[in-house]
């Protein structure tokens, strides 16, 4: 048998599935060095781990970035962390997969200036998509169909979308089946007002999520959203609160005003049987005057009816002006009542007949 291509044996990607294949000895293998890659020349090959035999010089490889094909593991990886990846979004094009079985491993980690996470055909065919650190803000839903169509044969499909700027999802995303995929968002400042109360029960059918907190309002700053309720996102406890104090208040104002207004109309049924009159006061308070009534008589009902008036109001308290014993002599009658009148806080009428006769 012609064994001439082990003088020229490059331990790569390339001559992996001769070296890995069936139908070889290996022990053909015992004593061939290598003649590539430079860090494995002269080692020899049985000594070599299959996970060394790789490519990383491929077409299609973004810039900056690092692309390496193990088919050990079936993969091909993508390093573009640690913001050395130059556009702001992820490349269009990837270099292509050698096997049909073979699947990407991205590293977009770290990269600030990747805010916008949209759709790509090569993400049906990741298995790893590492995207945590970032400065995103929307995932579009095209994205998200993208990694429900992911198919590894090997592991659970992962996608790393945690530490970003993502604050709520469109609603649609419900209407993907995402059971397959293991997603990580924690970290993301998530907004959890009553429109987004839908989110609760999403987050809890993932059954690879990590638990993931509220960042607004600030009553619900650091709250797990998995652990919360509608009535949580949707009742502020201090509207609630201040509802009921205005209620509260309202009612006892009402009430308030209703035994006001039935005083009020009640007010000469309330004097004359239990001698009150909540409205009785006196409206001069602070005028400097002499008396407090004038208590204008008729000079013919100066008897003991009309003074048992006059004593009552005096030892009620009130100083008052009676024409026999206040009037000024020698002063026209009109100019004492005119006098009178002005010097009094009010004027009571005692009316009688004569007072009427007059």
């Amino acid at each position: 048998m012609d064994y001439s291509w082990t003088r020229d044996y490059r331990c790569d990607c390339r001559d992996f599935d001769l070296y890995h294949s069936f139908f070889i000895d290996r022990s053909t293998f015992r004593y061939i060095t290598c003649v590539q890659p430079l860090s494995l020349v002269h080692k020899y090959v049985i000594e070599i781990p299959l996970g060394e035999f790789v490519c990383d010089e491929l077409p299609n490889c973004p810039s900056s970035c690092r692309c390496v094909y193990r088919p050990a593991n079936a993969t091909l990886h993508v390093y573009c962390s640690s913001s050395i990846y130059p556009s702001p979004s992820l490349p269009l094009v990837l270099p292509p997969l050698t096997k049909s079985y073979d699947r990407y491993k991205l590293d977009f980690s770290n990269n600030k200036r990747l805010r916008h996470l949209e759709h790509r055909s090569y993400f049906a065919n990741t298995s790893i998509l590492d995207v945590s650190d970032c400065a995103i803000e929307v995932v579009d839903l095209n994205a998200w169909r993208d990694f429900a169509k992911t198919n590894s044969p090997f592991v659970t499909p992962r996608v790393y979308l945690h530490n970003n700027e993502i604050e709520s999802l469109p609603f649609e995303v419900t209407g993907i089946d995402l059971s397959s995929v293991r997603l990580t968002l924690g970290g993301n400042p998530w907004t959890c007002s009553c429109d987004n109360r839908w989110m609760i029960a999403w987050f809890k059918s993932l059954p690879y999520s990590a638990d993931v907190l509220c960042a607004s309002p600030s009553r619900l700053e650091g709250r797990s959203i998995t652990q919360s309720t509608e009535d949580d996102f949707c009742v502020d406890p201090t509207v609630k609160m201040l509802k009921i104090s205005l209620s509260s208040t309202l009612s006892a104002t009402v009430v308030l005003l209703m035994i006001g207004f039935a005083v009020y109309r009640l007010r000469v049924r309330l004097y004359t049987r239990w001698k009150f009159h909540p409205f009785d006061r006196d409206e001069c308070n602070g005028e400097d005057m002499d008396y407090d009534v004038f208590l204008c008589f008729s000079s013919e009902d100066h008897n003991p009816h009309g003074v048992r008036i006059l004593e009552l109001l005096e030892s009620s308290g009130y100083r008052v002006c009676y024409h026999i014993r206040d009037f000024r002599g020698g002063t026209l009658i009109l100019d004492n009542i005119e006098q009178a009148i002005t010097r009094s806080k009010r004027t009571v009428c005692f009316l009688s007949n004569n007072f009427l006769q007059r």
